[in-house]
């Protein structure tokens, strides 16, 4: 996609000397996307889509590739702090959101930020850090958004620094991904793909997830059984996991659909998360399939296939958060996941934290102050 762009001095911040008003040129259906891991566009952010902290925020556009390995343009945003730059650059926060949905509409970059995310990132940014924040492929961009996908959501966020790399905006090589719930999981997955898939995203140097459903093929069966117990925003989650599935190999889901299910998965595919879990009315998992013990015939491995990432090529030190009150995503499995980690990483040091009390959400913002220490320790 071909960038035209018209210099304005004075337009960025008093940090940054340069400033830039980018204008997109449509690109006809049949063109060649570029290489991944590239800017192909970039603009001044809406400011009600911004965070207060934010001296200067922009809505990115660069390539990655899709659910089908194909590439793809993706998009997001990027949010600078007050302040001169220090010398080699601010240095740079991914962060990684956790559920929004599966349609356009659900964005991050396109829609205000929650209370929670500003009182969190203003403190980040507050503290001197530019954070990036990939949509994830699909989400914005043609195409449908392949939810928890690990190898969308992890080249989604190793591709969006790449991407930076090519910006004159004075950034730090080095960078740690933040992430909550689907977004630990979308950070852990960048992670496993960066020894292998890191390129001109070098720079890694750690990882701090909260919320993170550790092991999806089992937990997922169980949370669809008629015994399960959990937040309303289950029921939300499981059509996501099932539009997906469905998506990725047409006919291996539908079939095995309540005729519930059937209406709300295809809702699923459009309306952001609270809508959607207005829609199911209190509902649970289990009224979404014809048979709740069993999903579909392959559910477990299929699942297995879409979020699996490699769990020992881990260059960079991992710090896990939980709530212990969590019942969106029950951390059962966190402390054990935590030691596993580290037998098979043990060139990194793997922390596992817990907020007492604290609920998903809850947890994620008690997490602060230790992320703050973590940033300081592998940032500056």
């Amino acid at each position: 996609m071909p960038i035209s762009i018209r210099r304005r001095c004075g337009l960025v911040t008093a940090a940054v000397s340069m400033c830039v008003t980018v204008t997109f040129g449509a690109a006809p259906a049949t063109a060649e996307i570029p290489a991944t891991g590239q800017l192909s566009g970039i603009e001044l952010l809406d400011p009600a889509w911004t965070f207060p902290g934010a001296s200067a925020s922009f809505g990115i556009v660069y390539t990655t590739t899709d659910q089908h390995g194909a590439p793809a343009q993706a998009s997001g945003a990027l949010h600078l702090p007050a302040g001169l730059p220090p010398q080699g650059g601010w240095p740079l926060v991914v962060w990684a959101h956790g559920t929004a949905g599966i349609g356009d509409a659900c964005a991050p970059s396109r829609r205000p930020q929650s209370e929670r995310n500003k009182t969190y990132f203003d403190q980040i940014l507050n503290h001197g850090y530019a954070v990036l924040a990939p949509d994830y492929q699909g989400l914005g961009t043609r195409g449908q958004f392949s939810y928890y996908n690990a190898n969308v959501e992890g080249m989604s966020i190793v591709d969006a620094v790449a991407a930076m790399r090519a910006t004159p905006l004075p950034l730090s090589h080095k960078w740690v991904a933040v992430g909550q719930s689907e977004g630990a999981h979308a950070a852990m997955s960048a992670a496993g793909l960066y020894a292998e898939k890191g390129g001109s995203a070098r720079g890694l140097s750690g990882v701090a997830a909260t919320g993170l459903r550790t092991d999806p093929s089992k937990s997922l069966p169980e949370m669809f059984r008629r015994t399960s117990t959990g937040s309303e925003n289950q029921i939300a989650y499981a059509a996501y996991f099932l539009a997906s599935l469905e998506d990725l190999d047409p006919g291996s889901v539908t079939p095995y659909l309540s005729d519930f299910g059937k209406e709300f998965v295809e809702k699923a595919a459009h309306e952001c998360l609270s809508h959607l879990v207005e829609h199911a009315g209190g509902r649970r998992p289990w009224t979404l399939v014809a048979d709740p013990d069993r999903p579909t015939p392959t559910f477990a491995a299929d699942i297995a296939a879409l979020t699996g990432y490699a769990e020992d090529r881990f260059t960079s030190d991992l710090m896990i958060g939980y709530g212990t009150a969590d019942i969106d995503v029950p951390p059962t499995d966190t402390e054990n996941y935590g030691t596993k980690l580290q037998e098979s990483n043990s060139g990194i040091r793997v922390t596992v934290q817990q907020y007492p009390g604290k609920d998903h959400s809850g947890a994620f913002l008690a997490s602060l102050p230790d992320t703050l220490a973590f940033l300081d320790t592998h940032l500056r």
